[in-house]
């Protein structure tokens, strides 16, 4: 029997097959954090925080936090509600993260919501900043909205690869090679006030672009340096 990439079997065996592989091939790379300490003392405070990164690097972030940083909060992210969402979804949720369904097109408000509503019990939370189908690194205001609902600090991410594959999809996804060196790179928190709206909120939106695309070049030239 061909087993079809759409198959029902197939969709329910892949997410833990792709958790499983995922974390044997991670466990052989050397991992460092690149991280100031303020916000680290921050993040290990207990206090939940709100933590993005570009799409092209939402995969070791994911697995990184869960096997060095255990006494974290417990962390909800947002998947798309699309196929190759709950495919990401449900390998997330394998790693031991709640998760919460909707993108800017279909049911974004209500997984926000949703969002908030863990915040409130003491959960970090976790979005992709461009979103699940972009632009590339074009930051959008889901973090921006959701700070501002809990007045929590968005931290932004990057990842570092000595070695790794770049996909040629429209985010340039980046797979670190097992036995490689990674480095996770952590900037500083950024705020949003509850009166951050219209243009305050685009220079908010702005500046968490900009912080994180600095990140994004610091991390392609790290290990060149």
């Amino acid at each position: 029997m061909k087993l079809r990439w759409d198959h029902p079997l197939w969709r329910r065996l892949a997410p833990p097959l792709a958790k499983t592989l995922a974390q044997a091939y991670l466990r052989t790379c050397i991992a460092d954090l690149s991280i100031g300490t303020e916000v680290k003392n921050l993040a290990l405070s207990g206090r939940p925080l709100i933590y993005t990164v570009w799409h092209c690097h939402l995969l070791y972030p994911l697995y990184y936090f869960r096997r060095y940083y255990p006494q974290l909060p417990p962390t909800v992210v947002m998947a798309s509600p699309s196929r190759d969402g709950e495919f990401i979804g449900e390998v997330a949720r394998g790693l031991g993260f709640t998760v919460c369904f909707g993108s800017r097109r279909k049911g974004g408000v209500q997984a926000l919501q949703q969002m908030a509503d863990y915040f409130r019990r003491g959960y970090n939370c976790g979005l992709i900043a461009d979103g699940s189908r972009g632009p590339a690194r074009v930051a959008q205001k889901g973090p921006l909205y959701l700070a501002r609902e809990t007045q929590a600090p968005i931290i932004p991410l990057a990842v570092a690869g000595s070695r790794k594959i770049t996909f040629n999809t429209w985010d340039r996804f980046e797979l670190p090679l097992p036995f490689s060196r990674l480095v996770v790179m952590v900037g500083e928190p950024l705020y949003v006030q509850p009166t951050d709206r219209g243009r305050l909120l685009e220079d908010r939106r702005l500046d968490l672009e900009t912080r994180l695309n600095l990140l994004f070049d610091q991390s392609q030239q790290y290990f060149s340096l």
